[in-house]
């Protein structure tokens, strides 16, 4: 008869397979008290069947001589959360965490639910999820934490060391998301001051080599196999129209073939709404599920429960990696995501539709075949697939601006951000635009050194800029609604519903909250208004005849209470409540003036309705179909984004008074942007514009009578 081991009987980095799964075996429970119950061992062996599990002593073997692992596998083979289990077992003697980074929320949070599940404990205690603005975790029961690469990189901007934790995992490496990069570059000098700290990257497309090399002497590791095959399909011919061919897909799986759920890859919300709405009208017995990252946690929960009847789930690409949806047999793949790049001479964010790259291709065939054969229906050619798909995705650091990613880096001590060590490092330009920006705001001196307001910005959990828009609100008394906006403008779907069928309706009911001299207040009033009837009334139905995102708005409310805790502490006290009075709109404009200064523009006369050109950088733009700001031709504008979807934008407006900019640096003479050699004004029209600012305070000035 063989005795199960204590769990507090395991040494560090010696344990073997056979004892953790004497310990899985066993009617005792080995993390709390009581038995096992009867799911965890109808869980345990669908686990025990997964190929990662048949390398469990193998893994063990390499894992305890190794300090760094670069681990591949096939999708489906169980990694992400298996392995993190078996790390679990081995490094409980040590008394620290072990962390799994993901490059989503949502993975983070369905993947915690799962192994929570596996290892039959209450999510939040020894296994939990740590994302933006949401902690399920306990400091002193939580074992396991599966947390966003960028809630560790904030973590680390007071532990550089990770100290908490004996091990970390970054799943799904092969994404390279900016916070995936910065990580990487810290944890290789983590590993060189604590050898008690161990590291596994892992994916189930990595390129191995990029890795090895990074990591010098790193050990490599390779689980081969997948629980189930899966058929791959092609096109004949290229289709002029994926959604057309999708659509024709689904309705020839539910008619044509046998049981098994679909999972539909597409690009964007609206999109994803509008094929719902198409298929629930010309389907019968399908349940047609959307999902993507703003969904609320019971609409998701939707996706991951069984059903009586077959689900079709329409997602995003957050279900290519770390999200397993039990039933799915079926993928329709289209071979397209939104694809977001960056300009930095214009700061200009580009979003696009553009083909995957054939690692993600891979990744959502990988989707189907994890219960039982699975088909993969690619709505491209295998030509196409072949020489067209690049081999991985573009890492994030050449997508984006690193405006945040230079100050946390300069607030850990690293102020050469240029010289650091990247993966592969960004762009000169994009490096100098940050920094520009940076300098602007007033967060890194002209030396480069980082300056008391940058420090005090980077600990907000939001862009920088706020920072500077909360302290100019919180001197002209109206910080508590700033927070607010902060908010608004922080979360991944707007509370402005539009669905595809009555989305002129919605416009219409939207007016309702319409500011035309801002968006920003737009949302806040349509805020304000969710708060005074979420007490008082069915909110659903509120939120139905009014076209607002409950789900989004109850995420507002969460962010703003984490950022209302911190703004108190930075302010050194409670925040400002702004009268309702003739001037309330007014400083709340002002505010966001002087916190958003260096994203301004002003309107071009020569160039039609709508057309504004940023200051200082002379790029053209229009103001978004969605703005209520649309059609009023304010002379001077704020923004939130500049971006590029076939036309450039500017996003989310904000009117402004020129008399609120003139008495800062960035716009003074010597500060305007000028042509080369010649020395001209690149835009005479907007020194002229100040200049009449500026007279016209010296002549109220002038009216002014003296006091004694």
């Amino acid at each position: 008869m063989t005795t199960v081991p204590d769990i507090k009987s395991l040494q560090r980095n010696a344990t073997t397979a056979a004892q953790a799964m004497a310990l899985e075996d066993g009617k005792a429970h080995p993390l709390r008290a009581g038995p096992h119950s009867t799911k965890f061992f109808e869980l345990l062996e669908s686990r025990r069947r997964l190929p990662v599990s048949r390398e469990h002593q193998n893994f063990l073997d390499v894992y305890h001589k190794a300090q760094v692992m670069v681990l591949s596998s096939d999708t489906g083979s169980g990694k992400t959360t298996q392995i993190p289990q078996f790390v679990l077992f081995d490094e409980f003697a040590s008394g620290k965490v072990v962390a799994c980074t993901q490059p989503r929320r949502l993975a983070a949070v369905t993947a915690a639910r799962r192994v929570a599940a596996e290892m039959d404990v209450q999510l939040g205690e020894e296994v939990g999820y740590s994302v933006r603005f949401d902690d399920c975790t306990t400091s002193d029961q939580t074992k396991l934490k599966y947390m966003t690469d960028g809630r560790l990189l904030r973590e680390a901007m007071n532990d550089g060391n990770f100290s908490a934790y004996s091990c970390i995992i970054i799943d799904e490496a092969h994404e390279r998301t900016k916070s995936t990069d910065i990580l990487m570059a810290l944890l290789k000098l983590a590993v060189a001051s604590r050898p008690d700290l161990k590291v596994i990257i892992m994916s189930a497309t990595i390129d191995t080599e990029t890795f090895t090399s990074y990591f010098s002497g790193a050990s490599t590791f390779q689980v081969l196999g997948r629980a189930h095959p899966v058929t791959i399909n092609y096109l004949s011919e290229a289709t002029p129209d994926y959604f057309f061919a999708a659509l024709h897909t689904v309705k020839h799986i539910h008619e044509k073939m046998a049981d098994g759920d679909i999972l539909v890859f597409l690009t964007a919300v609206g999109e994803i709404e509008q094929f719902c709405s198409k298929l629930r009208d010309g389907l019968n017995n399908l349940e047609v599920l959307p999902l993507y990252a703003s969904l609320s946690p019971l609409e998701q929960d939707k996706v991951f429960s069984r059903s009586s009847l077959r689900k079709c789930v329409v997602s995003t690409n957050v279900a290519e990696t770390s999200v397993t949806i039990d039933g799915i047999v079926y993928v329709v793949d289209p071979g397209v995501s939104k694809q977001s790049g960056y300009n930095p001479r214009a700061d200009l964010d580009i979003l696009l539709t553009g083909p995957i790259s054939k690692a993600s291709a891979r990744q959502r065939a990988g989707r189907a075949g994890r219960t039982r054969p699975g088909v993969c229906f690619r709505l491209y050619t295998e030509d196409t697939f072949n020489n067209t798909f690049i081999p991985t995705s573009i890492p994030g650091i050449f997508q984006s601006e690193i405006m945040s990613e230079i100050l946390l880096l300069k607030t850990m001590g690293y102020n050469a951000v240029g010289r650091f060590d990247f993966i592969t490092p960004p762009h000169t330009e994009v490096y100098l635009r940050g920094l520009q920006d940076l300098v602007a705001l007033g967060y890194i001196a002209d030396n480069g050194a980082i300056t008391q307001k940058g420090r005090m910005a980077v600990k907000l959990p939001v862009h920088p800029a706020w920072y500077n828009a909360i302290l100019e609100s919180h001197k002209l008394g109206c910080s508590d609604e700033m927070i607010s906006i902060a908010a608004l403008a922080s979360t991944q779907q707007s509370i402005f519903w539009r669905p595809y069928g009555p989305r002129y309706a919605a416009d219409i009911a939207h007016r309702r909250f319409s500011c035309g001299q801002s968006d920003h207040i737009s949302q806040l009033s349509a805020f304000h208004a969710y708060g005074h009837i979420r007490e008082e009334m069915n909110v659903d139905q509120w939120c139905f005849d009014f076209f607002l995102c409950r789900r989004t708005l109850e995420e507002v409310i969460q962010i703003r209470r984490q950022l209302k805790g911190i703004a108190e502490t930075m302010l050194g006290g409670p925040l400002k409540v702004a009268p309702f009075d003739a001037n309330y709109k007014v400083i709340i404009r002002k505010a966001l003036a002087r916190g958003f200064y260096y994203r301004s523009a002003i309107k071009c006369e020569d160039q039609g309705s709508d057309i504004y050109v940023t200051v200082h950088g002379n790029h053209p733009a229009g103001i978004h179909p969605g703005s209520g700001l649309v059609g009023v031709n304010h002379e001077w504008v704020v923004y939130d984004t500049f971006l590029y979807t076939g036309k450039q934008y500017i996003q989310n407006v904000t009117a402004v008074d020129p008399d609120w900019l003139i008495d800062l640096e960035y716009f003074q003479d010597d500060k305007l942007s000028r042509k080369r050699g010649a020395g001209e004004l690149r835009q005479p029209n907007v020194k002229l514009s100040l200049d009449k600012a500026r007279a016209k305070r010296g002549q109220s000035s002038a009216h002014v009578p003296s006091t004694v």
